[in-house]
């Protein structure tokens, strides 16, 4: 499927009421707390940090930006670089709701200035990498900054692979005649063991802010299982032998030089793998017409951005046949002693957006119902589906399998304006448990359908 799509205009962020949008409750960020260096040895909590006033700003506010027009497939498939950064940075309007783009940028950076240094963390194990194109659109938008004088060779992109080995160029980085650091050694000599025998990197412990940027990739280990923005700073130590080990894992998220810094953790869903290990090259995908995700994904919050990852393999896996991966380490992280973001989806501001659903004429939004994403997702015995309709309106709900065919008719009846809900307890007409499997809620208004995708595990 190919849709024409206007470009975002870059300066302008679509109005509130032309995006989906889910507000659940409203979350603010813990205050912050120190740190203190240790020698090497067991793990120790004491340098955990409970918040901190740059890092996760915007707990559990999510933005969710598919939009196939970054990897067209024809006349032959390629990433466009120009329209990713332009999605980048409109992304970024969207999370902060700040109309200019080196305004909204700068809102992710409290105190910010001409000095400050930022850590981009990209991850380049393998074909299935952070791609350069989103990358470089993240440092457009900070070249913005500060009246567009924010010097961007105070920026380190860096991983423990050759960025230039996976197509970064000094050229294409290039903003006001500034270009970032581009490095495959994490430098990790700051005489700092964040984790047993692990020194942490010295852009951490050196710089003033952190930009997180996984890849949407499997992992084959039975621990790992996925690989995010929690594994990715696996690479931001020596060694980077965390395989395996949670705890460090998550200890080494928590560290003040991460969790305290992190200001945007931004994932790269252009491609993706949903099985074997993250090695692999990118995968086809069955749940995405265009064959991949083609979504971006904003956020200030590692465990939230955990939590939809997840959701987005796990109805790739299902729609192929394969058990999904619970991740269990996605709830841990969320609780004490690490507390690093939102795993509840009832404490989540969730956003998506694709411009395929948007119109160009703001007037023709007005009276449209919007069809909020089900809660739970992925669930087990039953979810919640949610709407909102704009006056008091007939509507009409059915589930349909992954091949478009009705499975169950929730029916039709007239609704009051504003917000409601409907339970459907994953059964179908004849009242039979429906296998785990990716499914499609339908609603019906007027002339007009909306759609949400469920995955129903076991």
């Amino acid at each position: 499927m190919q849709h024409t799509i206007r470009p975002p205009d870059p300066s302008h962020p679509r109005s509130p009421g032309r995006r989906r949008f889910l507000k659940l409750s409203a979350l603010t960020a813990a205050a912050a707390a120190g740190s203190t260096l240790r020698a090497p040895g067991a793990p120790d909590l004491r340098h955990l940090l409970g918040g901190g006033s740059r890092g996760n700003t915007r707990p559990g506010r999510i933005v969710m930006y598919h939009d196939p027009s970054m990897q067209p497939l024809e006349p032959s498939p390629h990433i466009d670089k120009d329209r990713v950064a332009a999605v980048v940075q409109h992304g970024v309007r969207i999370l902060t709701n700040v109309a200019d783009t080196g305004a909204a940028f700068e809102a992710l950076f409290p105190g910010l200035t001409s000095e400050s240094r930022i850590a981009i963390k990209i991850n380049l194990i393998g074909p299935t990498d952070t791609r350069w194109e989103m990358v470089r659109g993240i440092v457009s938008g900070l070249s913005l900054m500060l009246g567009g004088t924010y010097d961007v060779s105070r920026v380190t992109i860096y991983d423990n692979y050759n960025p230039y080995s996976h197509g970064y160029t000094n050229s294409e980085f290039t903003f006001n005649g500034h270009v970032p650091t581009l490095t495959g050694n994490p430098d990790c000599h700051s005489g700092y063991y964040v984790y047993g025998s692990h020194q942490l990197s010295r852009y951490l412990m050196n710089y003033d802010y952190v930009v997180n940027c996984p890849v949407v990739k499997c992992h084959n280990d039975s621990n790992n299982q996925l690989t995010f923005a929690l594994k990715n700073h696996y690479g931001s130590c020596c060694p980077p032998s965390l395989c395996g080990n949670i705890p460090g894992m998550l200890t080494v998220n928590a560290d003040a030089n991460i969790k305290g810094k992190t200001a945007l953790v931004l994932m790269d869903g252009l491609r993706g793998t949903y099985t074997g290990g993250p090695g692999d090259p990118p995968q086809i995908w069955n749940t995405f017409p265009e064959g991949t995700p083609n979504t971006l994904f904003f956020t200030t919050d590692p465990v939230t951005n955990e939590y939809w990852g997840r959701d987005l393999i796990n109805a790739e896996r299902v729609s192929h046949g394969y058990s999904p991966k619970p991740c269990p380490w996605i709830e841990t992280a969320s609780g004490a002693p690490y507390e690093l973001g939102v795993s509840d989806p009832e404490q989540m501001a969730v956003i998506r957006y694709d411009p395929a659903d948007v119109p160009d004429d703001p007037a023709e939004h007005v009276g449209l119902a919007f069809f909020a994403p089900n809660v739970p997702n992925p669930f087990r015995d039953s979810t919640r589906l949610r709407f909102r309709l704009p006056q008091p309106a007939r509507a009409r709900l059915a589930i349909l399998d992954a091949t478009g065919r009705q499975v169950r008719d929730l029916g039709e009846r007239e609704w009051s304006a504003g917000y409601a809900e409907l339970a459907w307890d994953g059964r179908d007409e004849r009242g039979a448990l429906l296998p785990a499997g990716v499914y499609v809620a339908r609603l019906e208004v007027g002339a007009r359908r909306y759609a949400r995708r469920l995955l129903r595990v076991r």
